[in-house]
């Protein structure tokens, strides 16, 4: 007798507020989805316009064309640098001082080689570990350096 009693009750009918408020949902929920889809974005768009391969963003450094790259052996390379993944840098257009110079302070003592050069033949690029180097510094236009750089050049044309 139980289950005809609860066949012949009919529907179970819930008040109308109830269902309701469960169907409309607060403003404020969507407010703040989309706010953090907006901020979300916001960054991503701030990491992919600073890359790791725009220098001046990846290492602190201005728009100069070129950078000297002191490592803890001693030796300074200098030419275009730029992040390479996580734990390199890219150095292109590389030069160094060529053993036995004497000094940079006289423009004629100072000598520069290019990498590429050697008897090895490596490429004009090399993948620098970053935890070797010791500082980067942006050369001026108008360094010895840079000067010396642009006058290999102008021999080679």
């Amino acid at each position: 007798m139980s289950i005809e009693s609860k066949l012949n009750r009919g529907p179970v009918i819930r008040p109308m507020g109830q269902s309701e408020e469960k169907k409309k949902s607060n403003p404020w929920v969507w407010i703040i989805v989309i706010l953090t889809i907006i901020v979300a974005g916001a960054l991503w768009w701030y990491r992919s316009a600073t890359s790791p391969g725009d220098p001046s963003a990846s290492l602190g450094m201005t728009s100069i064309e070129y950078q000297a790259v002191f490592l803890d052996n001693g030796q300074v390379y200098f030419g275009k640098l730029k992040k390479s993944g996580e734990d390199f840098y890219e150095l292109t257009d590389v030069f160094y001082l060529q053993t036995g110079a004497v000094g940079i302070d006289q423009a004629s003592n100072l000598s520069l080689a290019k990498l590429g050069n050697e008897a090895h033949g490596p490429e004009d690029k090399m993948q620098i570990n970053k935890d070797h180097v010791l500082f980067i510094e942006d050369m001026k236009s108008e360094s010895k350096v840079v000067k010396a750089i642009q006058d290999y050049y102008s021999k080679k044309e």
